[in-house]
């Protein structure tokens, strides 16, 4: 079932018209009524920077945010850097929204420190960038989890 619906949000994620809007909304609202820990990673690959219609796409991000366990950051990190390549933009918003919330903040840095060499090392390359773009921002909480 999962399968059916992560499938429907790629193929609709463009978001180009108001059937592709339709399904992208039908089977995030599916997908919301069992979502877990486990479907953050499948998530964050629905998403694409060339979508016509931001706003729906921000249901999926409400999504991701709706979960706040140990498990449910450290996937979002993997997502985040797994979606890098295909939709930074999008991973830059998730990752300011964390970067904008203290206790997202604290978390990040937990797991940060315990997470896979490789998806660490991508991921202090992701929030170095951002640090560089807007250290008046993200800077400060930038460099709490990288201390």
């Amino acid at each position: 079932m999962k399968d059916e619906i992560f499938k429907n949000l790629y193929d609709n994620r463009m978001l180009s018209n108001n059937s592709e809007i339709e399904k992208y909304e039908y089977n995030l609202n599916e997908l919301s009524t069992n979502f877990s820990e486990e479907d953050i990673i499948r998530l964050c690959l629905t998403f694409e920077d060339k979508t016509q219609n931001s706003e729906v796409m921000f249901g999926a991000i409400h999504l991701l945010e709706s979960l706040s366990s140990e498990l449910a950051y450290k996937n979002t990190i993997i997502g985040v850097v797994n979606m890098y390549i295909t939709a930074p933009e999008w991973a830059n918003i998730i990752i300011y929204r964390l970067l904008n919330d203290e206790f997202s903040v604290q978390m990040i840095k937990c797991i940060y420190n315990r997470i896979g060499k490789n998806i660490s090392i991508k991921f202090k390359q992701i929030l170095e960038t951002i640090k560089k773009e807007d250290y008046d921002k993200f800077g400060k909480s930038i460099d709490v989890i990288l201390d």
